[in-house]
């Protein structure tokens, strides 16, 4: 019984021994290192590609900072830009091209304008001249620049505006020397020929032209400020008018006697005809 018990015990011991070995239970050593060396392979592959990856951008990186040098311009020792063989790059003129001035120049303009020297024989408002000086300051110009600008603009402005006056003025003394040279009017007969122009201005009731002193004398000025009072023509005109107002024979100037029909008459013969 005792040896039947011990074999049987021992059977029973070869039995979970047997049972063990087929893999029913499996040993913890043995689990254990399996799953230790597949860590570490996936461990071991993870940084292989991680080091790679790395690598890859290390090697991006390097070629972006390469194409980032290679795209900025090389200048020489003066400032100009330069090829890939050294040489100046020139522009579409053929000029080189000069490094651009990254540095903003210091204003020239003063921060208040002192005042400026008119041109002779012109005058600027005060509000034209703050404007101006807004303008000087708004193109940065020192205090001589804008000073040379009012001059050049001045100087141009002011023959603008004389040059109809001295047009005028120089109409009026041709006028003049053509009145007196006018053998109709003028030569020995310019004073007589005047004289009688004139009796046109004396108001009275035989003269149809004015008929009392304010209307002389508005008369004379709309000559005068137009200047028509020493065309030829006009001259002409007034002094037939005045000999017609002259009593006949008369060298004295008086206004006749004769009515306004009359002499408008005498004036304009072919009106009566036409009517």
């Amino acid at each position: 019984m005792a040896e039947g018990t011990g074999e049987s015990t021992g059977g029973t011991t070869n039995t979970e021994t047997s049972a063990s070995v087929t893999g029913v239970t499996m040993p913890e050593q043995l689990v254990g290192g399996e799953t230790s060396s597949s860590t570490k392979e996936t461990e071991k592959s993870a940084s292989v590609e991680e080091g790679a990856t790395g690598q890859a951008k290390t090697k991006e990186g390097a070629t972006g900072e390469k194409k980032a040098a290679e795209g900025e311009p090389k200048y020489d020792k003066d400032g100009f830009e330069l090829d890939a063989e050294g040489k100046q790059k020139l522009d579409g003129e053929g000029k080189p091209i000069k490094k651009p001035d990254t540095e903003k120049p210091a204003p020239k303009a003063p921060a208040e304008y002192a005042e400026f020297k008119l041109p002779e024989g012109t005058t600027l408002d005060e509000q034209s001249a703050t404007e101006f000086k807004g303008l000087a300051k708004e193109l940065d110009l020192t205090q001589e620049q804008a000073q040379k600008l009012l001059d050049f603009g001045g100087g141009k402005i002011r023959a603008q505006v004389e040059a109809p006056y001295k047009l005028w003025a120089e109409t009026q003394t041709k006028w003049q020397a053509e009145v007196k040279a006018d053998p109709e009017i003028g030569g020995t007969k310019y004073e007589s020929s005047i004289a009688a122009a004139s009796q046109v201005f004396v108001p009275g009731e035989s003269n149809p032209f004015v008929k009392d002193a304010a209307e002389a004398t508005a008369l004379k000025e709309a000559l005068n400020m137009t200047g028509a009072g020493n065309n030829p023509a006009i001259v002409k005109m007034f002094v037939k008018m005045g000999n017609l107002l002259k009593e006949p024979g008369s060298l004295s100037g008086n206004p006749v006697k004769d009515t306004g029909a009359k002499l408008l008459e005498n004036m304009y013969p072919t009106m009566k005809s036409e009517q």
